[in-house]
């Protein structure tokens, strides 16, 4: 009998595409429930669509960054099959417009649907370091206003 949930080997396959907006969503339920963990923090906050999630976090960090040279590696899954709930351990790297190294480790605790999207999602990664890339470029944009 087949799993109900994609198996750890289907979750990779789909946070592989996770530097690309337009695959990666598609994985998300259309009334997705995404936290980005964090205090004091630009990006994080709660997000009820996919939309509302590309908007308020990859469209920001990501104009921050040489976009051609992110790179986010799957680095373990644990979870998915039997179980709607699985961790995502993931590693990305950049450069930020300004030449900083963007080195960021983060984790994804996803429950997944009957139709095997991602219901639920929340994100803990290094909000400091995202923080001050993300706020380093957009005061550089409004100084330049």
């Amino acid at each position: 009998m087949p799993s109900p949930y994609p198996n750890a080997y289907q979750i990779e396959e789909i946070f592989a595409n996770r530097d690309n907006p337009n695959i990666f969503n598609t994985y998300l339920a259309d009334s997705v429930d995404v936290t980005v963990v964090g205090q004091d923090f630009h990006i994080a906050g709660q997000h009820q669509t996919p939309q509302a999630f590309h908007d308020a976090v990859w469209v920001r960090m990501t104009a921050a960054l040489k976009l051609e040279t992110l790179r986010i590696e799957v680095v373990r899954v644990i979870g998915g099959g039997e179980s709607a709930w699985a961790a995502v351990e993931s590693s990305a790297t950049a450069t930020s417009k300004s030449g900083e190294p963007l080195h960021n480790q983060f984790v994804d605790l996803v429950r997944f649907n009957s139709q095997g999207k991602i219901a639920q999602m929340k994100e803990f990664f290094d909000s400091e370091h995202v923080h001050r890339h993300v706020e380093a470029h957009e005061n550089k944009e409004k100084q330049a206003e």
